[in-house]
Order: C-alpha cells, then structure tokens, then sequence
C-alpha cells in the first residue's frame, strides 16, 4: 500500500531544515564546538532572506517547502511540466522553464520521482549554467542529481554547498561526496518523524478498511489487488 500524504510534512520540514543549515553552516560550527574550538570567524554565514530559491517540482512536498520558506521573504520560483502557471501563482511561485531556473536560483531543491527523465537532471551542463554560489538540495531521491559532477562543482569553486538525504546506491559508497567539508549528508530521515509514522501506519488502516468495503485507496498496482 502506499501512503503519499503521511510524509509529505516531514519531508518539506527537513528540506527546510538542511536549507537554513546551508546558509548558516550549522553542522560543521557545531562540529567545531565538540572538537573544543571556538571558531566564530571560520563560519560567516548569510540570511536567506531576499534569496531566490528554486523548487524542482510543485507536488505536495515541493509546495510544503515553498510555502514555508516564503515566510523567510524567499522569493520561490519553480518547475513543474504538470503544473499550470496560475496554479503556482496561487502560491506566490513563479513558473519558470528549467533554463531560466539554473540562471536565477540562489538554492536549488529537487521534489521530483526518479524517472528517465530526472536521472541526473543536475550535472556538469546544468551546474555549469547555474549562478556562481549556487547550493544544491535533495531529499527527494538519489540519482537525480549526479554526485560526482556535484563534486567537481564544489571543489571548483562554483557551487557553494549540498545538502543530501538520500543517495544513489544507499548507503552511499561514494564518500568523496558525503565527507566533502561543504556537503550535509543525512542517512534519509525525511519520513523519519513519530508523527509520519504514526500518520502511515494511520493511512494504511483506513486503506484496510476501504479494501474491505471494496474500495481502493492509495495501493500500488490497484488493478492486480482488484482482480
């Protein structure tokens, strides 16, 4: 059974969470501070304020995240082909073509499925096409944004910092990415919440219970489970 709604909230919150700990280098002060070093100076960070932040995908998880970082005056511009530009507006996002995307975002997060035509949708090329200081977000899934091309991006200079939650394979063998020193990698925990799992197993019961009275909501391959 599937259950998309249950971590929707989740999953937009710790999206949200790796953003701001990008602009204000969180992880690596607080890393500092238990290697008993004070270090205020080695970590100037900047507001997202005024910052654009572009958001891959405009489903319930990638307009979550909109929604919420509007509140810290972002301006959100996205992509989305199954969205319609009034849509977005309806949520204070500017629909924009992927070409104008890599040119504008400040911070970049993916909320796409990994399907053919997301596989690596981040690499060298668009990297190459993105705003100098360009940070790059995904807890979506691992293989949408090629690592090793991240990595070049970073070492060169040109992006400014990721933040990852999942990774292609997992646990992720490529460690040059996950210890890079401007890289957050979390072992996937965007649905890793007692309320998402509470709202799971929730989901799952009423789905039960609709199957019973022969009705299918939210099960993968409905029509082999009705047949």
């Amino acid at each position: 059974m599937n259950t998309p709604q249950a971590n929707s909230r989740s999953a937009a919150e710790l999206t949200c969470t790796l953003i701001l700990s990008l602009s204000r280098h969180v992880p690596q002060a607080a890393a500092s501070m238990k290697a008993g070093k004070w270090a205020r100076k080695d970590f100037m960070g900047e507001e997202v304020y005024g910052r654009t932040l572009a958001v891959l995908g405009l489903g319930r998880i990638g307009t979550e995240v909109a929604i919420r970082l509007q509140a810290f005056g972002m301006r959100v511009i996205g992509y989305d082909p199954i969205v319609t530009k009034e849509q977005a507006q309806a949520k204070n996002i500017e629909l924009l073509p992927l070409e104008q995307i890599w040119l504008q975002a400040d911070y970049i997060t993916v909320h796409v499925p990994l399907i053919k035509q997301t596989e690596n949708l981040i690499n060298k090329e668009t990297l190459a096409l993105c705003k100098k200081g360009v940070r790059i977000i995904n807890v979506a899934r691992g293989g949408i944004v090629n690592e090793q091309d991240l990595v070049e991006s970073l070492n060169n200079g040109h992006a400014k910092g990721a933040a990852f939650d999942v990774f292609e394979p997992e646990p992720p063998t490529y460690r040059e990415f996950v210890d890079h020193p401007l890289v957050i990698a979390t072992p996937h925990l965007g649905a890793s919440t007692i309320d998402a799992q509470l709202r799971v197993a929730s989901e799952i019961a009423d789905n039960i219970v609709q199957y019973n009275k022969g009705t299918v909501l939210g099960v993968l391959n409905a029509r082999e489970v009705l047949h």
